[in-house]
């Protein structure tokens, strides 16, 4: 299972209908503060870095034991390098621009 923090409905999408195609189950949260639960019993997490809790989420997965070796994935204009590092320090795998994200988003989901 996938879990993901985004609120943008055009990314919503593209993760619900890539993640239908791959029959894989994907489960969105919209806040910080709800996704350590559910990333425990999950393979990926994905997070748009550009919203202003999604810190705050890497920072609560790190924190948690059971979550903190689950794969994550965040993705965020490319031009925000000062996110992309603060994402990387707080523990998330993998980095990516939007464009990039939603490129690689079949092979992120499977």
């Amino acid at each position: 299972m996938t879990v993901y923090l985004v609120r943008d409905l055009v990314f919503t999408s593209k993760i619900r209908e890539a993640a239908e195609h791959l029959g894989v189950a994907v489960e969105g949260v919209r806040q910080a503060a709800a996704v350590v639960v559910p990333a425990r019993r999950a393979q990926l997490v994905i997070v748009d870095l550009r919203l202003p809790d999604a810190l705050e989420a890497l920072d609560l997965l790190a924190r948690d034991p059971e979550a903190a070796s689950v794969a994550t994935v965040g993705f965020v204009d490319h031009e925000r390098i000062d996110v992309m590092e603060t994402a990387r320090a707080l523990g998330c795998k993998q980095v990516l621009a939007k464009g990039e994200f939603a490129s690689k988003l079949p092979g992120l989901l499977r």
